[in-house]
């Protein structure tokens, strides 16, 4: 099945500023690094799901492809017996913006960074990417997980 940018959970997730998953939902959450999710496929292969998503340095280059978008890509090391980098392509909304240029465009930069997103595919441009989210998460009270910067 292949979503847009629109609600793709129909209904299991609310859009605030950030993200709120009920329990069911979040537990299929997914915690990959950019090394496993460029692969060959990878990325289609998991269109629809949650993913904590690990890298080391985002794109200096951000494009503003639609009204309330940004595009970008995170990265990090190659696979052993590679040489250079894997990436991600990423989308971010211009609300997260700001905090998403935080994350570093260092590519000597050896930390580990997350962001939690959603991947997806955008029939309109023919692009799978992660919809970034967030980069923090708390369960409230109600015992849904929260996403937020």
């Amino acid at each position: 099945m292949l979503f847009g940018i629109g609600g793709a959970f129909g209904g299991q997730v609310r859009i605030f500023a950030g993200a709120r998953f009920d329990s069911k939902t979040w537990a299929k959450l997914e915690k990959l690094d950019v090394k496993t999710l460029s692969r060959d496929r990878a990325l289609e292969s998991h269109v629809g799901q949650l993913v904590e998503l690990h890298f080391q340095f985002r794109s200096k280059e951000l494009r503003h492809i639609k009204s309330n978008w940004w595009q970008a890509s995170v990265w990090q090391t190659a696979p052993e017996g590679h040489r250079g980098f894997a990436s991600v392509p990423v989308m971010i909304a211009n609300t997260d913006l700001k905090s998403f240029n935080s994350f570093t465009t260092d590519s000597r930069e050896t930390g580990d960074l997350k962001i939690f997103g959603q991947v997806l595919y955008d029939f309109g441009m023919n692009y799978t990417f992660v919809r970034v989210i967030g980069t923090n998460m708390f369960v409230d009270g109600d015992g849904y997980a929260n996403v937020t910067w």
